[in-house]
């Protein structure tokens, strides 16, 4: 007959076996009843560019600005052909009232006429005025740069802006500029004259310009208007134009092939002397210009 003590042994150790597998047979059930985890979220890999996407898009904008200005499309190999460009002026000329000259593309004279002008108290009143007339004679659109210089710059701040195209000039076309307000015995003598022969396309683009941003002198172009199908370009980068010093041709040349709407002037572009592909690419950002619409003010 066994002995008590040993009985109670063989009773602790299998109630401690039962309660052993009482706890696995719970930790098996808790296991196979939790829910299987959420699968693992996976990160799209990004869509490969296609090297068509940019040229497709800049198609796009030329061929609804060709219809919004009622301009033949263009092709993008012939837009992406060199632009001539003209020094039309090599030696300063001195012009009285009545004289003019000519020049490959311009025909230049002075004149003088009757204006509004203002004077310190804001008053108006009719003056006579130092004015220039500068007519494109050639068979293409030219953007123009025809700079001038008077004896005493400061006497001209009250005269009268006399709406012009201070930018571009279609076959034919003249803009009349108010030089300064007028005194006996008074020239004018013009220092510089260039042009670049523009694409049709690219009259009205680089019409949008605010001359004051591209270079120009602020004295004769104040009454800069562009045509009536296009307004003045919401954003130009004249702070980087001025500190890269591009000059007036490459920015014309640049504008010429590009919307302001769309693309944006970047510091080493330089105007073409051989074809190439369009749009232009910023060599350090490889971004094409780009940028997006309505992107920002204008005011210095």
């Amino acid at each position: 007959m066994p002995r008590p003590k040993e009985n109670n042994t063989a009773l602790f150790v299998a109630l401690g076996a039962a309660a052993l597998l009482l706890v696995g047979a719970i930790v098996v059930m808790k296991v196979l009843l939790k829910p299987p985890p959420p699968p693992v979220a996976t990160v799209a890999a990004a869509p490969e560019v296609q090297p068509l996407r940019a040229p497709l898009m800049y198609r796009g904008v030329l061929d609804e600005d060709a219809r919004r200005f009622g301009v033949p499309p263009v092709a993008l190999e012939e837009l992406g052909r060199p632009l001539a460009r003209t020094v039309e002026l090599e030696i300063p000329r001195v012009l009285k009232p009545g004289e003019s000259f000519d020049t490959e593309h311009l025909h230049v004279q002075a004149e003088v006429t009757k204006e509004w002008a203002k004077n310190e108290s804001g008053q108006g009143f009719r003056y006579e005025h130092l004015v220039l007339t500068i007519a494109n004679k050639g068979a293409a659109p030219v953007a123009y740069r025809v700079e001038t210089r008077v004896a005493q710059p400061e006497k001209c701040a009250s005269m009268a802006p006399i709406p012009h195209n201070a930018i571009a000039l279609q076959p034919g076309e003249k803009a009349v500029r108010s030089e300064c307000i007028f005194h006996p015995g008074m020239t004018l003598t013009v220092m510089a004259a260039e042009t670049l022969e523009l694409p049709p396309i690219g009259y009205f683009y680089v019409s949008r310009l605010l001359p004051q941003q591209v270079g120009l002198d602020k004295r004769t172009a104040a009454g800069h208007a562009p045509p009536r199908t296009t307004k003045v370009c919401s954003y130009i980068p004249w702070r980087e134009i001025e500190l890269a010093g591009a000059a007036w041709d490459d920015v014309m040349d640049f504008y010429a092939r590009h919307n302001c709407d769309d693309y944006s002037f970047y510091p080493s572009y330089k105007r073409r002397v051989e074809a190439g592909p369009l749009p232009a690419v910023d060599p350090k950002s490889g971004a094409g210009g780009a940028m997006p619409r309505d992107g920002g003010a204008t005011t210095p």
